[in-house]
């Protein structure tokens, strides 16, 4: 529970609206201003998160995206005001109590008085806006709860008309396990800087030694330059065809019989495969039955989004709202425009 306090919050964090400000005004909801501070401080909260995974806003590319990417949180923030107002008109805002409760539990989650200022600094805010935060993201579940509350439960046909339509999702394809001892050549030879031909010809060498009986794991261990396997005898876990290994390897292991190695030693990219196979699993199809409460709750879901997405489209198309850089993006796009 408290695991989903914070990675609700951590969300909140990149996706919520910091109110407070009131110069500027770039857009408004019946009435209520939102300011291009508020959004430079939104979109800058979201640019930090962006960069931390990789995002550069660097070049023409980068402030291309930066543009959509601004015009994308407005009309996030636009949202935000819609629920807020209709929480306020359907009675539903969170009591002081509910906010306070919530943001005990965040404390108790991360254990200490300094590691939740570690949390707060970290994210950029103070304890007046998390609560804020608080106080929108429990607007939002309590609309939701209102809205979805008599949406109804998947029947038993839909139920069985997704599995009958979808019945590859509940499949597990055939899977071979296999074990294998890797003489690798040239960069993939642990720094022996082993060529071609005397990779091969150590795999031949290692194929006449199985052949004369000796064990397969103790021999991967010693010969084998795969770091991945060597020490578990050279075995990989199941895996079924397209599983991203190499046509050449698994096209091999997939041509063997149980028990079997390869009689010649398998040339891919990495170097020489001896290969054998393990075990043979069979293709299963799990049946209605064992799936029924996964197919009901997906169901369910897509019956809760959808009833929520149309809610939020009536909210826009009732309400009264101006959006300055919309206006502004058409603008632009009917000047470029070219003339006839």
């Amino acid at each position: 529970m408290r695991k989903k306090i914070i990675l609700t919050l951590a969300l909140l964090l990149s996706s919520v609206l910091l109110w407070g400000c009131s110069s500027g005004m770039l857009a408004s909801v019946n009435g209520k201003n939102i300011t291009t501070q508020q959004l430079d401080e939104e979109v800058a909260t979201v640019k930090k998160n962006l960069e931390q995974q990789g995002f550069s806003f660097e070049g023409d590319q980068g402030k291309e995206f930066e543009d959509m990417l601004q015009q994308n949180v407005l009309e996030q923030m636009i949202d935000q005001e819609l629920v807020m107002q209709e929480a306020e008109r359907l009675k539903l805002m969170p009591t002081d109590k509910e906010i306070e409760e919530e943001l005990a539990g965040i404390k108790e989650q991360l254990g200490s008085e300094g590691e939740y200022k570690k949390f707060l600094a970290a994210n950029g805010v103070n304890e007046p806006k998390l609560k804020d935060m608080i106080n929108q993201q429990q607007a939002w579940a309590k609309v939701q709860e209102k809205i979805t509350a008599e949406a109804p439960e998947p029947t038993e046909e839909e139920i069985k008309d997704y599995y009958e339509s979808n019945k590859e999702q509940f499949s597990q394809p055939e899977q071979r396990q296999v074990s294998h001892i890797l003489i690798g050549a040239a960069d993939y030879s642990n720094g022996k800087n082993r060529s071609e031909a005397d990779a091969k010809v150590l795999a031949l060498q290692v194929v006449d030694k199985l052949n004369s009986g000796a064990d397969f794991g103790e021999l991967a261990k010693e010969y084998s330059d795969d770091p991945g396997s060597k020490d578990n005898g050279g075995q990989y876990p199941p895996f079924s065809r397209g599983s991203g290994f190499a046509t050449e390897f698994e096209d091999a292991a997939f041509a063997l019989s149980k028990g079997d190695l390869t009689t010649e030693p398998v040339r891919t990219e990495f170097g020489y495969h001896i290969v054998r196979l393990d075990d043979l699993i069979p293709a299963t199809q799990m049946s209605l039955d064992e799936v029924k409460d996964s197919i009901s709750a997906s169901l369910m879901e897509k019956t809760i989004m959808d009833k929520m997405t149309s809610y939020m489209e009536e909210l826009r198309e009732k309400a009264d709202i101006v959006n300055k850089l919309a206006e502004q993006a058409e603008e632009n796009s009917e000047e470029k425009e070219p003339a006839n």
